[in-house]
């Protein structure tokens, strides 16, 4: 699924089979495709731990990612996870 949220583009990726987590990609939605590199991230959550022990984990080779894409991807996440 794609959203666009100000001037930022988010797609998630992929969830894994467990509904634990899911994986985001975020481009400024302003830049041509391809001319930026994008941001990629995960936010992970254990069922039994609750958000309390959440976690976000970055891509080691991901572009710049915005604290907005990453408080809309947690609100996202809470309602998917």
């Amino acid at each position: 699924m794609k959203f666009v949220v100000g001037d930022m583009a988010i797609t998630t990726v992929g969830m894994d089979g467990d509904d634990r987590a899911i994986e985001f990609q975020v481009t400024p939605d302003s830049e041509p495709e391809g001319t930026t590199r994008p941001g990629h991230f995960a936010i992970h959550r254990d069922h039994e731990s609750g958000w309390e022990a959440a976690r976000l984990t970055v891509d080691p080779d991901s572009g710049g990612i915005p604290v907005a894409a990453v408080e809309w991807a947690v609100e996202f996440a809470r309602e998917y996870l």
